[in-house]
């Protein structure tokens, strides 16, 4: 028993923990902060190791799955084979012969400058042959191997006639060319040097004459194919690219290492590429992982509490908002571990699919668009973080898709629209990625083809997408979506039908009702398709008796006039309660129930009010059981419609409404609603009133509707600028 009473007392203490609003708020953000943290962290794998080559393993390795890898080493060795293969690049040099005769060309004239300097006296043939020496020490730059020395020669070179040397001249040029017309590099230079040696050898002409030849020749000689390193190294990585990879199977339970037996680098990339070798320190990056997250919450949680209080007070809207998260970045998580087999281009552009425009545009359909660009930029934050290769371009396009979402969806103007967004962040996509291909260099038919796939793709999964979970979210979370708005102004709705063809002058007054609301709507800060929704839909609770209502008797007897006013008012409020069964057994969102519970708040039913005044004989009549039950209108929206439906009515029944006598009966009606404390329970502001009651002047103008007469009691009072609704029965 004693036991039992511990128990009972503290769960009930658990109970009033968890009632604490700020406490479920502060469970639930650290759910899902555990959730993205493990989101995160879903490729841990306990069994990894961290081996070093040459280390000695700790215990066994082995597979635990089926799998196809790539025999690096083999593979390896077959791009070094491909590698080899590959011939040298070398471009012309067309200069190169020129270059040589030039050279020939300067050697003699140096020659026979110096024998010019060398004729006459005994001292002038000194240092004309000290010249010569220096001319030949000069030009064996490449060929050094003589067999006669440079002095001998120069002694020669005194001692020869000018047609000696034209003639020595002619047969350098000769020797240069022929050997030159050949292509010439630097590997076949020793080869050529033979070969033009060879040549001269052979002359009839002196062994003095033949080694200044072969002199001046052999070291005017140069390689006319230049080297190309670059295209050479491209040609080489190009047919090492060409080497399909060598892949072998590996069954689950094959050991990989055995125990004891060091690791080499063969069995370390085997691990790696089963996902057993892991390349970092977990621990560091799960401290480093844990605080991103965490400046990532606090950073959406401080931004909505300072500029979203509606939501962050709202545990439900915070709970949606932390789902759509969720739901964004565990499916870009699945797509992250994707495997494409040996396809690297596909590889790297598998994180482009990423959905992120589908949040945002959930986001912005069901909280708001201006949040939606905030946390678009979270959640691309959070793609570049989960996705390998090209982090940043990821995160961009993820950034670019949703942004372009938003816009779609903020100019959604009818239900179809919604799927022609996946068009537009298709193309966006495509742009972008396009784009950011041509930044990283990596633009190639293959890669724009698959590139302009993927972004389409990624368009059309997060219009799918959207489109799919938005009902789901709008029902779980009672939320009125604009795409839900657009549904529900569709003039085919089954009550709107009903209200058409059941009570026309009913459905015919909701249409300029709507008009009214809309017009002012925007001007006042409320939204102009849920005020034009909510109008459509604020009384077809006439459609159970439509007869009793005014705008349906053209033609026909009035019924009110054979039964009491007290009846007459039961049957006219009770058009709201039975609005709203008809309502919520269609599945309406609440948001438009409380135009059809609001409209009408707790309003005087004047006219019936009026007539039970004046049947009355013993003062029994209570003002109470005139009025409609309310609630009074609690928003912008609902006290707007609440206007546009009185206003209608009553200039309805005007039999010559001037602009004078609109401006008149608005200004009344206003004031009415507002002295009765109709518009005490919404944040209406005597500005706003004021806004209100221009725009319904301007659009009145058009529409005049006979009405009932009101008895002469409210007739008088509006002469006198006194209260009168005028909308008893609408």
């Amino acid at each position: 028993m004693g036991i039992s009473k511990i128990l009972s007392s503290l769960w009930r203490n658990i109970s009033l923990f968890l009632k604490n609003s700020n406490i479920k708020k502060g469970l639930s953000i650290f759910l899902f902060f555990s959730i993205t943290i493990l989101i995160l962290f879903s490729n841990f794998n306990p069994k990894q190791v961290m081996l070093k080559p040459d280390e000695v393993a700790p215990r066994d390795i082995q597979s635990n799955v089926n799998a196809t890898i790539i025999d690096i080493k083999q593979t390896e060795e077959l791009k070094k084979q491909a590698a080899a293969k590959v011939q040298k690049v070398y471009h012309e040099d067309t200069y190169a012969l020129t270059s040589a005769e030039n050279d020939i060309d300067l050697f003699y004239s140096n020659l026979e400058n110096i024998l010019l300097t060398g004729e006459g006296e005994e001292l002038n043939r000194e240092q004309a042959k000290a010249a010569l020496v220096d001319l030949l020490k000069s030009t064996s730059t490449r060929f050094s191997d003589l067999v006669i020395d440079n002095n001998t020669l120069a002694d020669y070179l005194l001692n020869s006639s000018p047609e000696d040397l034209q003639q020595m001249k002619q047969i350098s040029l000769t020797i240069v060319q022929s050997v030159m017309d050949k292509p010439v590099t630097d590997e076949t230079m020793e080869d050529l040097n033979l070969e033009a040696a060879s040549k001269i050898e052979v002359l009839p002409y002196s062994p003095e004459a033949r080694e200044i030849i072969k002199l001046v020749s052999i070291n005017s000689l140069r390689p006319n194919l230049i080297y190309n390193e670059e295209k050479t190294k491209l040609a080489i990585q190009e047919a090492m690219d060409s080497v399909s990879p060598v892949q072998k199977n590996i069954k689950a339970g094959e050991i990989i290492v055995r125990e004891g037996n060091r690791v080499t680098e063969e069995q370390i990339a085997i691990l790696e590429q089963l996902g057993i070798q892991r390349t970092n320190n977990y621990t560091l990056t799960l401290i480093g992982t844990a605080l991103f997250v965490f400046l990532t919450f606090w950073l959406v949680i401080d931004f909505i509490r300072r500029y979203y209080p509606e939501i962050y007070k709202n545990d439900m809207l915070l709970l949606l908002l932390g789902l759509v998260f969720v739901l964004v970045i565990s499916i870009s998580r699945f797509l992250t571990i994707i495997k494409v087999g040996d396809q690297p281009a596909l590889g790297n552009l598998i994180g482009y699919l990423a959905p992120v425009a589908a949040g945002s545009m959930l986001i912005a359909i069901l909280l708001d668009d201006h949040l939606a660009y905030f946390m678009t930029l979270i959640i691309a934050l959070y793609v570049g973080l989960l996705t390998e290769g090209n982090q940043l371009f990821y995160a961009i396009t993820a950034l670019v898709g949703g942004t372009v979402g938003i816009f779609q969806v903020h100019r959604v103007e009818q239900t179809s629209d919604l799927a022609k967004s996946g068009l537009y962040i298709a193309l966006a996509n495509i742009a972008t990625i396009i784009t950011l291909l041509f930044i990283g260099d990596d633009l190639n038919l293959n890669s724009l083809l698959l590139g302009s796939a993927i972004g389409a793709i990624n368009g059309i999964l997060s219009a799918v997408l959207m489109i799919g979970v938005l009902p789901y979210l709008e029902a779980a979370f009672s939320i009125t979506s604009m795409s839900k708005l657009l549904e529900l102004s569709n003039p085919n709705h089954p009550l709107l039908k009903r209200l058409l063809l059941e009570a026309p002058g009913t459905y015919h007054h909701s249409l300029m009702v709507g008009n009214l609301a809309e017009a002012s709507a925007e001007s006042i800060g409320a939204n102009p398709l849920l005020v034009r929704v909510g109008s459509l839909y604020h009384d077809i609770g006439k459609i159970k008796r439509p007869e009793y209502f005014v705008e349906n008797q053209r033609g026909f007897e009035n019924p009110h006039e054979k039964i009491a006013p007290a009846l007459s008012t039961l049957i006219i409020t009770s058009h709201v309660k039975e609005g709203v069964e008809m309502a919520r057994e269609a599945r309406l969102p609440d948001a438009v129930i409380d135009f059809i519970e609001q409209h009408h708040g707790t309003s005087l039913a004047k006219y019936f009010y009026s007539r039970a005044l004046e049947e009355d004989r013993d003062g029994s009549v209570n003002e109470d059981n005139f009025r409609y039950d309310g609630p009074k209108p609690r928003s912008k929206e609902t006290a707007l419609v609440m206007l546009a439906d009185s206003v209608e009515a009553a200039v309805r029944s005007l039999d010559t409404p001037t602009p004078e006598k609109i401006r008149d009966m608005v200004r009344i009606l206003v004031k009415d609603k507002l002295n009765d404390g109709q518009l005490e329970m919404c944040d209406l502001t005597f500005k706003d009133l004021d806004t209100i009651a221009k725009s319904f002047n301007k659009v009145l103008e058009g529409i005049y509707h006979k009405r009932i007469e009101y008895p002469e009691i409210i007739q008088k009072e509006f002469d006198q600028g006194g209260n009168n609704t005028g909308n008893d029965d609408d």
